[in-house]
């Protein structure tokens, strides 16, 4: 049964992440594509500044990408579990504990999704900006081409420095870390909507404030564990 939640899942949410993805995807191509503009064969002054406001530009289409993605799916448990459409939900022949899993295996999985996206969309940026820049003859294009010309060579220096030795074990932990951050993100959406419907009235405004109240004890936490070591 649980295959069956999962498939209709699937298929009822992949549209507006897939969308999302996509815009971040195009925003990528677009930021990397304006270094092919003529100006860059110049020596402006500004062209540095210019440069750092279209790394921005990205960068903050990659959080509103992961942020949009979150949201859509908070939106999502709310209504299938809490709200008029929560009442067709539940009426479902299948146990509590079958829908949550649902839930949770869903959400997890697009968060790891959108990790890998992200990654993606920076390769297509480097690389559109590379090939933007080659033929271009000016000093600043010219530097940010050495820049991505050298940057293979530091990372495989950077790799067999003595310092990184066992660095396999630490990437394996980065791997694992990010495989538990996308369940424990999931879990903190789960669990601060459900705490929300404690409060009567204002229920949205409820889950809004316990997800900020759980993000703060789980960074205070360690912070407190480290300052009394």
């Amino acid at each position: 049964m649980l295959g069956k939640l999962l498939k209709h899942e699937w298929r009822a949410v992949w549209k507006v992440p897939t969308l999302l993805i996509g815009v971040l995807m195009l925003i990528a191509v677009v930021a990397g594509g304006t270094f092919a503009l003529p100006i860059w064969d110049s020596e402006w002054i500004g062209l540095p500044l210019s440069g750092v406001m279209m790394i921005m530009m990205f960068y903050f289409a990659m959080i509103a990408t992961g942020v949009g993605i979150m949201i859509y799916f908070a939106v999502r448990y709310y209504k299938n579990m809490y709200t008029d459409e929560g009442y067709l939900t539940h009426t479902l022949p299948v146990t509590a504990r079958l829908l949550l899993l649902n839930k949770v295996i869903t959400m997890t999985a697009w968060n790891l999704i959108a990790g890998a996206a992200v990654i993606v969309s920076i390769c297509v940026f480097g690389g559109v900006t590379l090939l933007a820049l080659i033929p271009k003859d000016g000093y600043y294009a010219r530097e940010l081409v050495e820049a991505f010309v050298q940057l293979p060579s530091a990372l495989k220096e950077l790799w067999y420095m003595p310092e990184l030795r066992g660095i396999n074990g630490f990437f394996a932990s980065i791997i694992f870390l990010v495989f538990t951050s996308s369940f424990s993100g999931t879990m903190m959406i789960i669990g601060s909507i459900n705490l929300g419907q404690m409060v009567r009235r204002h229920r949205i405004l409820g889950a809004v404030g316990a997800y900020f109240g759980i993000n703060c004890a789980v960074q205070f936490f360690p912070l407190s564990l480290s300052c009394l070591s």
